[in-house]
């Protein structure tokens, strides 16, 4: 009968201290290197959080600042509560000065318009005009204060005898918006034309607005010039003494601002 053969079970080696220290160091550098990649990750967020929280107050104040010279400015501006001694043209520049220290802190639509305005009052309508493009330049979406700087724009245009500019950016006005201050751009085009003479031009363009805007607050002048101008075209008085119609004042001003807020009170209306 064979002999059964019984086969050895191997033995298993004896795990040398060595190797489990080497395993333990390993795992030792790797917790070490994770742990260093942390630290770092969140020293980078903590240092963009402090350098976020720095610009906002930075920012802030420069706000702060920029609003109080504004303000200063347009105290001077329009008169208020500033020393009666000076000037109308002392005022002004004073007014100028602060503009400009409150446009170099930080750049607001508002500082800049009034900016461009105080050049127009003072006559220095170069700068003036440097002054309104760069709204345009940036702060073109500003929809509230764009009309009026087209408007003021273009009277500047024409003080500085610039009439295809001016008739340039009227044309921009009137594209404002999708165009609801179309009556505005033509009513000072037709001013322009009533100005140098040339009436037939000026009456067209007055019959345009009454027929294409019956709502605009335009119509009594353009009815007004009408009535003044066709008669004419039938007498032969040889009359040439036309009253100076202006390009520019306070109360144009006033008038495209109350545009301005009635049309966008019309455009609301016609959503519901």
């Amino acid at each position: 009968m064979p002999k059964v053969i019984k086969k050895r079970t191997p033995r298993k080696k004896p795990v040398q201290e060595s190797e489990v220290k080497g395993a333990a160091l390993q795992a030792f550098e790797v917790i070490k290197k994770r742990q260093k990649q942390l630290i770092i990750g969140v020293s980078v967020i903590v240092a963009i959080i402090i350098l976020f929280i720095t610009f906002s107050l930075y920012s802030t104040s420069k706000y702060k600042k920029a609003y109080s010279l504004q303000t200063e400015a347009t105290g001077y501006y329009y008169g208020a509560a500033v020393n009666s001694s000076l000037s109308s043209e002392e005022r002004l520049k004073q007014a100028l000065e602060l503009y400009k220290e409150s446009v170099n802190v930080k750049v607001a639509p508002l500082t800049l318009f009034y900016l461009g305005n105080t050049y127009f009052k003072l006559n220095d309508y170069e700068n003036a005009i440097k002054e309104y493009n760069n709204f345009i330049s940036k702060f073109g979406g500003q929809k509230q204060i764009l009309p009026l700087v087209y408007h003021k724009l273009a009277s500047v245009y024409f003080k500085s005898d610039q009439n295809d500019e001016a008739l340039k950016t009227l044309g921009q006005l009137s594209e404002v918006d999708g165009g609801i201050f179309k009556d505005t751009a033509l009513i000072l085009e037709a001013r322009y034309y009533d100005k140098i003479g040339q009436k037939e031009k000026a009456v067209e363009i007055y019959k345009g607005i009454m027929a294409a805007f019956p709502a605009s607050p335009w119509n009594a002048e353009a009815s007004s010039r009408i009535d003044t101008e066709e008669p004419k075209k039938v007498e032969v008085t040889g009359n040439e003494n036309e009253p100076e119609v202006k390009t520019e004042d306070t109360a144009d001003e006033k008038t495209t601002a109350a545009c301005i807020r009635m049309k966008k009170y019309r455009t609301r209306s016609d959503k519901y």
